[in-house]
């Protein structure tokens, strides 16, 4: 069990700092997502495919703009339960070297699927890396609870 802990115990402020790097660089892909969707907006205002008008709702907006429209949106769904995930790790002091590798291999697969649905958008493809992001995510929830439950005091 010592050397289990050590995953909890090794260089305690390199492993919060990557997990923090972590966090940021999920929300510099959302910010990623925003700067591609307006810039496609406005591309398309200026071509005069679009008006300010059709953007009160949105439900006018042309197809090939609601994927980015899409892709904003979904940079606040499963990254919210990351945020929300992690920083309930980092407050419990739940967090391990796992939770490190565990934090990066989501925001790299996060990365590859907003990629994705900006560029050739493959359903299938897009699915997969989903599932993975997933699973990700899951081996983080049952990290934290096997932290609670057996390795931190909370």
């Amino acid at each position: 069990m010592d050397s289990l802990s050590l995953l909890w115990e090794f260089a305690p402020a390199l492993k919060t700092k990557l997990i923090y790097l972590a966090i940021l660089i999920q929300m510099c892909v959302a910010i990623y997502c925003y700067i591609a969707m307006s810039r496609m907006r406005l591309k398309a205002g200026r071509a005069k495919r679009i008006t300010a008008d059709d953007y009160k709702a949105t439900k006018n907006e042309p197809e090939d703009l609601r994927v980015y429209t899409r892709a904003v949106a979904n940079q606040f769904e499963m990254p919210v339960l990351f945020y929300a995930l992690v920083l309930a790790m980092l407050t419990a002091s739940a967090h391990s070297w796992i939770t490190v590798v565990l934090a990066w291999a989501f925001v790299i697969i996060r990365i590859f699927h907003t990629r994705e649905m900006l560029g050739e958008n493959r359903v299938r493809i897009r699915r997969n890396i989903f599932i993975h992001a997933t699973r990700v995510l899951m081996l983080m929830m049952v990290e934290l609870l096997i932290a609670i439950l057996f390795i931190v005091g909370v």
